[in-house]
């Protein structure tokens, strides 16, 4: 599975609000759009936001959760 596809278009509104929270929390708005993929469960989307969340303390973690933030923005833009 490729990266793209852990990106979830979860509709413009959301794709903001996803974006902001892993600005904030880092994880938490990759999380919740695993949750929202149109197919069920994106496992991928899921682990990457556990894995962001984890990994927050070492920078590493909330600059990945940016990037993917902005990702899930761009793509439900």
């Amino acid at each position: 599975m490729a990266y793209a596809d852990s990106v979830v278009n979860c509709g413009k509104d959301w794709g903001l609000i996803n974006f902001i929270l892993n600005i904030i929390l880092p994880g938490i708005g990759t999380i919740i759009s695993s949750f929202m993929n149109s197919g069920g469960i994106n496992s991928t989307a899921l682990i990457f936001g556990i894995l962001q969340l984890l990994t927050a303390w070492l920078l590493i973690g909330w600059i990945w959760s940016i990037y993917h933030g902005y990702l899930i923005y761009q793509k439900s833009s």
